[in-house]
């Protein structure tokens, strides 16, 4: 469901145009969704953010998408300005929210190319999961970037330790950003928290500067949720339910979600003839599409050219 009110203003990215609304999920949770660019003529692209970040970390692919394409993005239930809701954060959550979005922006002209990065990947995965039936009908092909399925601290390389240590590292590593609230967004303490946990060596202090702004902005209480459902998410069913043509994309340099995640999936989809291309940019780490905004949006950008039609 959405909400009937529709405002427009040129704020959001640049001078682009914004429209912003409300969609409730299927247990009543109010979503702000964010529309730039064209009206519903244009092909349609849909982005779904990770942990601890809002609908504004897709800015880069707003810029460059949206004088072409309709964009959309939304803040996931407890980011940004969407609600938290009241029934306990899941995967089938994530999946619920997205199949909500999703019916709300998609026109019987146009499906969406779809999306996620991180927590929003498993979204993806998390909708295919639960709503199997809407993939084909909703989405013309998917995009997973800096994600993977399932074994997220087993597998994750942002603590160097024996594996017995490692858990409890990373959970230490987590609940520190946890507990970094609005007030310590200037602190170079947190900046080098967080850049360490999520970008490559290279990333620039403007980049460094504007994701630890969006990550520390993101209620402590939230990413605590959510950071506990990551620790045990499982996904792995959603990615044989991805029955469109999708694009895995992965930094070298990646320490949340390694490499390893996203050559599994694009082993699995290829077994299934659903693997458009597979993208490792060397160097570049967790948040990929602001690390390397230009190779990101190219990979998008081919997809998009590839399904456009479909």
């Amino acid at each position: 469901m959405t909400s009937d009110s529709m405002t427009s203003d040129s704020s959001g990215a640049g001078l682009l145009s914004r429209r912003s609304r409300e969609v409730l999920s299927t247990d009543g949770t109010r979503l702000f969704v964010e529309e730039y660019g064209l009206g519903d003529d244009a092909p349609l692209v849909v982005f779904s953010h990770g942990w601890a970040c809002q609908g504004r970390f897709w800015r880069p692919q707003i810029e460059h998408f949206a004088n072409t394409h309709r964009v959309v993005v939304y803040d996931q239930r407890g980011h940004g300005w969407s609600d938290r809701g009241h029934t306990p954060f899941s995967s089938s959550v994530l999946g619920d929210d997205l199949e909500a979005v999703l019916r709300a922006v998609v026109t019987s002209s146009r499906k969406a190319l779809v999306t996620g990065h991180s927590m929003g990947g498993m979204s993806v995965m998390g909708w295919a999961a639960e709503h199997p039936e809407s993939v084909p009908l909703l989405s013309r092909g998917a995009v997973l970037a800096s994600t993977g399925p399932s074994q997220l601290v087993s597998r994750s390389t942002l603590i160097r330790s024996p594996r017995r240590f490692r858990a409890s590292l990373e959970r230490a590593f987590a609940a520190g950003l946890a507990m970094a609230g609005p007030e310590m967004l200037d602190t170079r303490f947190n900046q080098r928290l967080v850049k360490y946990g999520t970008m490559g060596p290279h990333a620039s202090a403007d980049v460094v500067a504007e994701c630890s702004e969006i990550v520390l902005r993101c209620p402590p209480a939230v990413r605590g949720m959510w950071g506990r459902v990551l620790a045990t998410i499982d996904v792995s069913k959603g990615v044989d339910s991805l029955a469109v043509p999708t694009t895995v994309i992965v930094g070298s340099a990646d320490r949340l979600t390694p490499e390893v995640h996203s050559t599994d999936l694009a082993e699995r989809l290829q077994q299934r003839g659903q693997l458009h291309d597979f993208v490792v940019l060397p160097q570049i780490g967790h948040m990929i599409n602001m690390e390397a905004p230009n190779d990101f949006n190219e990979a998008v950008a081919r997809l998009d050219a590839a399904t456009e039609k479909g």
